[in-house]
């Protein structure tokens, strides 16, 4: 920066700096934080406290997305596919800020940010094989009176994580 250009940075500050080098702030080191594997350290009582799910359900989820999840390079110490999907696995659960999962992860804020979209949208991308919804007037009559026959709840006939969501009038009528 020449000398002139730094005089008008000066007076648009509307102060004057003998060094215009002490007002620029050094980034602050990068460092890595340490990352646990609680796959392998947690038994699998503890592992299913701390993620809702077993680690025989979160291998069957992570085979079938780890190609969404994997960088071509090591590159910047990226983060493996089964510890973003731990990452994701433990902000779900816990509901905590994004900070405090990438606490818990050994990850910074932004970088949960981004596992937390990914893995979300490639879980998502699951959604044929595991949601189903009843198609013909049969099985919607039929889905019906099991959920009425289990909870007195009529005219069910879907449940999204105990949520109730009225998706649309259902044109038969539960008999």
């Amino acid at each position: 920066m020449s000398r002139a250009h730094k005089r008008a940075f000066a007076l648009v500050l509307e102060e004057e700096y003998d060094d215009f080098d002490d007002i620029f702030v050094n980034r602050r080191p990068r460092f890595i934080k340490e990352r646990t594997n609680d796959f392998e350290n947690l038994d699998e009582l503890d592992f299913v406290t701390r993620y809702r799910l077993s680690k025989k359900s979160v291998l069957h989820v992570l085979e079938q997305i780890e190609d969404q999840l994997e960088y071509s390079s090591n590159r910047n110490n990226g983060v493996s596919p089964i510890n973003q999907l731990l990452c994701t696995l433990r902000f779900y659960a816990t509901g905590c800020f994004q900070g405090t999962a990438g606490d818990l992860c050994g990850v910074s804020t932004a970088t949960v940010n981004r596992i937390v979209h990914k893995v979300s949208r490639a879980i998502a991308s699951l959604w044929r094989d595991y949601i189903l919804f009843p198609e013909t007037d049969e099985e919607i009559k039929r889905t019906q009176r099991m959920f009425y026959q289990k909870a007195k709840f009529p005219r069910v006939i879907g449940a999204i994580d105990c949520t109730h969501i009225k998706f649309w009038q259902s044109p038969v009528a539960f008999s």
